[in-house]
């Protein structure tokens, strides 16, 4: 561990009142006296016991920014981070330079784990899950989706001694099932979902789900009773804007106008202006042409006056305000009203909405601005007259704004994070989760992803168009972090050999490591400070600008911590920067990736056959078996950890959920089995 080092930085907001400044530097007194973070347990008790009084029905008599800073405090106290108060001043330090320091990584995700495990709710979810139930003439429970470890070395060595391929393929048999809410488990009768959920809860993070697309899957083992969980994944929407990933693809509005301006071609022209036309055919057009509201007319759309896209600008900015004076998180935009209306009505009403009529007049003048870049007197630019024109400031900016919007045209449909990946006990011992990452990787996830959103109506192109916008869901592209910022990960050296899948010998499906991220984000704050936060702002003559909204921006739950910080005039910058650092990966599904990505290409170029998915998943689980069980399993250590692994009572399995207190009940003998 690196020595303790500490720069302080104040921590004291401007409070409305006197008596609201004097109880907070009084509660901070309190928490600067806490445990240290090494007896974790006796800290998080004394933090519960501020934070009691100022969280849930109890803070009624609180001010809403007092209950916010208490509620921040604490949480940061709870990460680990030191309080002093002295003097009337209050400050705060990060205790160490933890950056390359896993325990005090683990240390601090398991806060908010613990803290989520020992809701109410959740625990009655786990005894639900583990108390044994009958289904189909057999006592069943969760235990019975965990493989025995004692079987399983044994099954392992037998298959080792034959030295024979078959043999050890036949001993863990791995097959994807797809996560959905109405599908239960044929063996168990659990809900796939309720399942998923549970192991979710043995990870070392809380899980915290993201808007837009997803898909979980179970990976599940058919060599043994029951087919045993092997480990448990997830894909889910990327954000637009992630340096690391956008700068090793190369498609940065910058990069690619840097590109232009050296060697754009005739063709590239063509592209995007093709990506201008495209843009304004996507567009509801009809009340910004209304007479009574609008100066425009028609023929702006191929050659706008300067007044035109003057109030095109300026009406954007009017409508923006009017959505924040009128919009409430339980409104229009969060209602059932929306939702059920058919088809086209149901988008015209929301395109019709300030929010997206803001965006939509917003988007127009970037569109018009950029289409008279590419254009000359006679026409269509030349490549080499297009050239000519990058060079001014103002060109290269219409450009860059033209990029990022066909960036964002793909990006939600195209590329997706791997938010969840790993593999449960007793395979996690046996590289399970490099068999996870490899089949999330897989034609059978690829496809499953495509079928679910083969018809799904994209929300702000929808509501951008006013009438159903369907985007092609073919995946190319998958981003992912680490838990920790040091390698080896389970995500270090795993490829798939292309060769193997119907692909092109020497190709491999590889996840790459792109770099490190820069420890900033929002896992250290709760959802109760966060909704306190939220309080706060609304009570502001300027209101809460972050609603959660579909369109409004992205990231709302750092837009919303970020401006609730702001306004107790706290140094957001500095308590946003948690200085857990993760590892980026990405992994390229296509070999068109940047092109497609970008609009130039109208199909992607898999790297592997999509044709049989089934089959891939069967090779690509014997290639894990060659390249990485194998040689895990000469390895005795190995097979007494997976052995000690056991569910005869009582159950210490590791896969079974961490509860953060000696409550939990214990099932009955898994073993015993009754006939009905």
């Amino acid at each position: 561990m690196k020595p303790e080092t500490k720069t302080w930085v104040p921590f004291l907001p401007e409070f409305d009142s006197n008596s609201d400044k004097e109880e907070f530097i009084e509660l901070a007194r309190t928490l600067a006296g806490v445990p240290s973070f090494a007896d974790l347990p006796a800290r998080l008790q004394a933090v519960d016991q501020v934070r009691g009084e100022f969280a849930g029905a109890r803070s009624h008599n609180k001010s809403s920014m007092l209950k916010a800073a208490v509620l921040v405090l604490s949480d940061l106290v709870d990460q680990g981070w030191s309080c002093r108060s002295r003097s009337g001043q209050v400050k705060v330090a990060r205790a160490i330079d933890y950056e390359l320091d896993r325990d005090h990584v683990r240390m601090q995700l398991h806060v908010q784990r613990d803290r989520y495990l020992s809701r109410r709710p959740v625990r009655e979810f786990v005894r639900s899950m583990e108390k044994r139930r009958i289904f189909k003439g057999k006592w069943v429970s969760i235990f019975s989706l965990m493989r025995d470890g004692r079987e399983l070395a044994s099954a392992i060595s037998d298959a080792a001694q034959t030295g024979a391929k078959e043999s050890l393929n036949a001993v863990i048999q791995p097959y994807i099932q797809v996560v959905t809410a109405s599908c239960t488990c044929e063996l168990t009768g659990f809900n796939l979902i309720d399942i998923w959920r549970y192991f979710r809860c043995t990870w070392a993070n809380r899980y915290q789900s993201v808007p837009g697309r997803s898909l979980m899957v179970l990976i599940r083992d058919a060599a043994a009773p029951y087919h045993p969980v092997i480990g448990i994944a997830a894909l889910g929407s990327s954000a637009v804007q992630i340096g690391i990933r956008d700068s090793w693809i190369g498609w940065t509005p910058e990069t690619c106008v840097g590109e232009l301006r050296s060697s754009a071609s005739d063709q590239d022209v063509e592209w995007l202006l093709r990506e201008v036309h495209d843009g304004i055919r996507e567009l509801y057009l009809d009340d910004l042409f209304d007479r009574t509201m609008s100066p425009l007319v028609r023929g702006d759309l191929k050659s706008p006056s300067c007044e035109s896209l003057a109030w095109l600008r300026k009406f954007a900015r009017d409508e923006k305000q009017m959505h924040y004076r009128l919009v409430s998180a339980s409104g229009d935009h969060k209602s059932n009203t929306l939702s059920s209306m058919n088809g086209s009505k149901r988008w015209k009403v929301q395109a019709e909405l300030p929010l997206f009529r803001s965006k939509r007049a917003e988007l127009l003048a970037m569109l018009l601005r950029a289409q008279a870049v590419l254009m000359n007197g006679k026409g269509l630019a030349k490549g080499d007259e297009f050239r000519k024109v990058l060079a001014s400031p103002d060109a290269r900016q219409a450009i860059q704004s033209l990029i990022r919007r066909a960036k964002a045209h793909t990006v939600g449909v195209a590329v997706a994070d791997i938010t969840v990946c790993g593999a449960v006990a007793p395979y996690s011992a046996l590289l399970g989760g490099k068999l996870v990452a490899m089949l999330m990787a897989s034609p059978e996830v690829i496809v499953a992803y495509r079928e679910r959103y083969a018809k799904y109506e994209s929300v702000i192109a929808s509501s951008l168009a006013g009438r159903p916008i369907v985007r092609p869901p073919h995946l190319v592209f998958l981003g992912t972090t680490s838990l920790y910022p040091t390698e080896p990960t389970q995500y270090t050296r795993v490829q798939i050999p292309a060769e193997r899948l119907g692909g092109v010998p020497g190709e491999a499906v590889r996840y790459r490591l792109l770099g490190s991220t820069s420890g900033f984000g929002t896992f250290q704050f709760s959802d109760e400070t966060v909704e306190a936060l939220a309080v706060a702002l609304s009570q502001t003559s300027r209101g809460q600008r972050v609603n959660s909204i579909f369109g409004e921006g992205t990231s709302p739950r750092m837009r919303k911590i970020r401006d609730g910080l702001d306004l107790l005039n706290l140094p957001s910058d500095v308590l946003l920067l948690h200085g857990s650092l993760r590892l980026v990966y990405g992994v390229s599904l296509v070999r068109n990736l940047k092109r497609y990505l970008l609009g130039q290409d109208a199909e992607p170029d898999y790297l592997v056959s999509m044709t049989d998915p089934k089959a891939a998943t069967q090779r690509i689980a014997e290639w894990w078996a060659e390249r990485w069980l194998s040689n895990r399993i000469t390895k005795p250590e190995i097979l007494q950890n997976v052995a000690s692994e056991g569910l005869t009572y009582p159950i210490k399995h590791s896969a079974r959920v961490p509860m953060p207190t000696d409550q939990q009940p214990l099932p009955l003998e898994p073993d015993a089995e009754l006939s009905v």
